[in-house]
């Protein structure tokens, strides 16, 4: 997973004593060593060294702004132009064919959607069929519905009408409320320690992996018993255990620097009696995963009185298992699969059925909502680090709504743990061009209730030279409970104090269009658009 992203052979590397992903601290007094370059040789970007979409998932949009971020060249455009050892990201409007519906939904809850689609040319009234039935019509882009089930397939068209009601157009989708997104609950930050007891001598403890989780050291009764490596770990299973006796588990977790996170204990004693079973749902309900454009896994929950579950493809059965889970290697983007899974009880009786459509055809077209196309570069899967000098050399444009940034956020982010800091290398508002924005991020816990939610910000803004007339360099040093900003190697500001992260971070660099802080483009603002690199270095001492 962590490939070596720097230009110098592994063996150059070593020579010169230095670590690419490294976790240790810089020497005071020695000298800054480049350990990562990036000049964007060649007519592409390297795609094998750059992510070119968030961590959190392709198309996720933040701080309210209007653009879609391009991963993979996605509907036709590919917002990364390398010539002559420079790098644009280029923003453009988004080309929509106003022919089109680009039919897309929101789940709200297991009972209530809505459709949402682009008004295309000439239409000014649409009907909207629910399994081939009409369920009513709209004036504008988007029907509400609140009379669905939970994991139930609904297969909708939506025609547009034009003045005169002749048909223009009309798009099809199929919606299941399972799909919709389970909202993220605040959880105290802790491992969530807990016990499962099998029997009088077997038993199960459990934590949650933290979010810079690399290995865990497991204390029983005061003495290390295990030490597991890797962030899959989560759980020991103890088979040979003594009743009634107690035993005094302890877990700690470190980072991939070896440094503790977080620990907690827990007493177990097999004499409490075994662990009643998660209840079983009345009805069962189908969730689906997508690895690529032709596999997917379905799952499905515990119904109560099912013992088994008939599988079927299409309306081929295809198995009778007793799992919660199939795996499909097959799928053809573009083509409907419809998977239909029977629970049955242990007579061979139907206690519940339902069904799933999969297609892995890329609707990203459809779901994009955003009036701007652009595109991200980040390190994160090739490149993290932990301390060091960071500098681009880079122009940015000029224009309302613009907003180009230069950063490190954290490598391990998580919602609502420790830190996640992030630091803002340079943020330019295309209105703005004398004006260079700076900042330092991170969570705190500030009434020690164990939610670190309290989001701590010091921002800097500098007055410099236009950044869209000409190429500056823009620049991090950060060292133990040290940031310093510079343009063009001048300081503009520092942070100093225990704040300063202490975690591995990675490279990122992005030409936003709107949102929170530049506000909405307009008119005036000149497309395509574009921010241009020479080039990327990260020094270490």
């Amino acid at each position: 997973m962590y490939k070596a992203l720097t230009l110098f052979t592994a063996t150059a590397c070593a020579s010169l004593g230095i670590h690419a992903d490294t976790c240790v601290a810089p020497i005071p007094g020695n000298p800054y060593q480049l350990v990562f370059e990036e000049n964007f040789n060649g007519s592409t970007l390297n795609r094998g060294r750059w992510d070119t979409e968030f961590l959190w998932g392709p198309g996720v949009i933040i701080n309210d702004e209007t653009q879609y971020y391009i991963n993979a060249d996605q509907f036709g455009y590919n917002p990364f132009k390398v010539a002559n050892g420079v790098l644009s990201i280029e923003a453009i409007k988004a080309p929509f064919d106003r022919s089109q519906l680009y039919l897309t939904r929101s789940i709200y809850s297991a009972n209530a959607m809505e459709l949402l689609w682009r008004v295309p040319a000439n239409a000014v009234l649409y009907e909207v069929y629910r399994d081939g039935q009409l369920q009513g019509t709209a004036t504008g882009g988007a029907f509400f519905q609140t009379d669905l089930r939970e994991g139930i397939d609904y297969a909708y068209e939506v025609v547009a009408l034009d003045a005169q009601g002749n048909r223009l157009v009309a798009a099809q989708l199929t919606v299941n409320t399972a799909d919709r997104p389970m909202p993220l609950e605040e959880v105290a930050f802790s491992l969530g320690l807990v016990s499962k007891i099998y029997g009088s001598r077997s038993a199960e403890i459990m934590w949650q992996q933290p979010n810079r989780g690399s290995r865990y050291e497991v204390y029983r009764n005061g003495s290390l018993y295990r030490s597991q490596f890797g962030s899959g770990y989560s759980s020991l299973y103890e088979p040979a255990l003594v009743p009634g006796r107690d035993y005094q588990y302890r877990v700690v977790a470190y980072d991939r620097c070896d440094e503790v996170i977080i620990e907690q204990s827990i007493t177990l004693n097999t004499a409490s009696g075994v662990t009643p079973r998660d209840p079983a749902d009345e009805r069962l309900v189908i969730g689906v995963s997508y690895y690529d454009d032709t596999t997917a896994e379905i799952s499905w929950n515990a119904v109560q009185g099912a013992s088994r579950f008939d599988i079927y493809d299409n309306g081929v059965f295809v198995v009778n298992i007793a799992g919660q889970s199939l795996f499909i290697d097959d799928l053809v983007p573009g083509i409907d699969r419809k998977f239909l899974v029977v629970a049955l009880d242990t007579d061979g009786n139907v206690v519940d059925q339902t069904t799933r459509v999969l297609n892995t055809a890329d609707n990203s077209f459809a779901l994009n909502r955003q009036p701007f196309l652009s595109g991200i570069i980040t390190s994160y899967n090739s490149f993290r680090f932990k301390y060091g000098r960071v500098v681009a050399r880079a122009r940015m444009p000029a224009g309302k709504g613009l907003w180009s940034a230069f950063w490190l956020l954290n490598a391990y982010y998580k919602q609502d743990q420790p830190e996640d800091p992030e630091i803002d290398i340079i943020e330019a508002i295309g209105d703005q061009t004398t004006i260079a924005n700076q900042a330092y991020h991170y969570l705190r816990d500030l009434d020690g209730d164990g939610f670190y939610t309290d989001l701590s910000t010091t921002e800097f803004r500098t007055t410099i030279a236009d950044f869209s007339r000409a190429f500056h360099t823009y620049r991090v040093d950060w060292e133990p409970g040290l940031l310093v900003w510079y343009v063009d190697d001048i300081e503009t500001a520092r942070v100093t104090g225990d704040q300063v992260s202490d975690e591995q971070m990675y490279l990122l660099a992005n030409l936003a269009v709107g949102g929170t802080f530049p506000g909405p483009a307009d008119e005036t603002t000149p497309f395509p658009a574009r921010f241009e690199i020479d080039y990327i270095r990260v020094y270490q001492r």
